[in-house]
This record gives structure tokens, sequence and C-alpha cells, in this order.
């Protein structure tokens, strides 16, 4: 028996964790990755049922200035994850810039998997209904994510974020997940083009793409035009399983 109980003792604090979750925003949580500390927001909303498996989404914020701080304000993403019972984090790039280089694309996606089964291990997450967005460069590394994680990613909403190199010869996904690309025509960073050439390669290649053109909008989050409620219509729409829908 006492050969057991440091096992036991060792078991306890994990199980624990995993029986207790929380509802509530935690702004400063942090994962190893590699030799990387990795930052994120969490959003655990208290309409959340913790009983029962929650659909998660995770937003990835734009370059420069924005980060996991700043996106919830300017996107408003808490009110609508309380509304449509989601929990969403907001992970943090290291030098507020989602990988561009091979080296940084690599390491960006160790986090998104690392940060997946940190909240597997901590909430009853729906593994059905996972999905990833983002705004800009937030938005490309989201199209990024669904090429490389499409068996696990439900589907992707991209505002004002465009597909990256790691696509010029094609998207060629595992599974041909479904993806929304909002984007405004008066867009000075990413012209407006690019977005629709998007949209067409997508659909060449067999995806289901729902396209929402913004007239008049530049290269900002979309609040007014209710582009929460768009977007998560969108995710609902789209379990990963949809005869589990």
């Amino acid at each position: 028996m006492t050969r057991l109980l440091p096992l036991a003792l060792l078991c306890f604090p994990v199980a624990l964790r995993a029986a207790d979750p929380k509802a509530g925003e935690f702004p400063d949580e942090t994962l190893t990755v590699g030799a990387l500390k990795r930052e994120y927001r969490l959003v655990v909303p208290k309409a959340v049922d913790l009983a029962k498996p929650a659909p998660l989404v995770i937003a990835f914020h734009g370059m420069g200035i924005d980060s996991k701080d700043t996106m919830p304000k300017y996107t408003k993403l808490n009110d609508t994850a309380e509304k449509h019972k989601f929990i969403v984090a907001y992970p943090n790039a290291i030098d507020r810039t989602w990988g561009l280089r091979p080296e940084k694309v690599t390491a960006d996606l160790a986090f998104f998997d690392a940060l997946l089964k940190e909240l597997q291990g901590r909430y009853k997450i729906d593994a059905n209904r996972i999905y990833v967005l983002g705004m800009s460069n937030g938005g490309y590394f989201a199209h990024l994510v669904g090429k490389e994680r499409s068996k696990v990613v439900a589907a992707v909403a991209s505002h004002s974020g465009l597909l990256g190199m790691q696509t010029i010869l094609g998207i060629k996904a595992d599974r041909k997940f479904p993806v929304l690309i909002v984007h405004g025509d008066k867009d000075r960073l990413q012209p407006i083009d690019w977005a629709r050439d998007n949209r067409t390669r997508y659909e060449k290649e067999g995806h289901e793409v729902k396209y929402v053109e913004l007239a008049g909008h530049g290269h900002t989050w979309a609040t007014k035009d209710d582009v929460n409620e768009t977007i998560w219509a969108f995710f609902a729409d789209h379990p990963l399983d949809a005869k589990k829908k």
C-alpha cells in the first residue's frame, strides 16, 4: 500500500483540476511549449454548462499593437461567447506576429496543439465544435491552422486576413474544411482583390466558402456590421461531423 501512495498523491492534483473547472476570465494563462513560454487569455462564460461538452473558439489577434488583451476589446467576442455559450481563448503571438517564417510557423502550430490539449484537459470541450478565427495576420494564421489541422478544426473564419505562402501551390488540406471570409472593399492593407482570389482558390479545391464583402469598410473589425453573429452562425452550422449536428 505504501508503494502506491506516492503515485496516488501525484495523480490527485490532476484529478482535482479536471473535476473542478471554473468559469470566468483568466487573462494571464501560460504554457511552456518546447523552450518557449507562451501566453493566452481564456474566457469561460458563466452561461456555459461546464458539466457538458462546450464549443471552443480560438481567436488569433492581428500584427503589431494587437494582442490577447486588445482583441477581446475591439471584437466584443466575449459578449458573443456569453450569448451563445462557447469558450474562447486568445493566444498571444511572439513579437505579436503569427508565423511567417518556417520556423515560426512550426512553433506557432505547436502552441496551438499544446493549447488545445491543455483546454481539453481542463474543460469538457466538444471535439465536434472546435473553431479558429483571426483578424489580419491572425486571419492568415487561422487559414493556416485550418489547412494543417483540418481533422481537428471544424471551420475557419478570417476577417481581413489572407492565405499565405504555404498555400501558393494549393491549400491541399486533409479535409475540405468550411471557411468564412470577411473583408472590407476599402481595405488598403490587404486589398479586396486578394480576398476574392482566396475565395476562388478555396472553391476550386472543393471547400465550402461563405464570402462576406463589406461595402465601404477598411482594415478594422466590423463590429457595427454585427460580424460576430455572422461568424458564430457559420460556426454553429458547421460541426466537424455533420451527422452529429
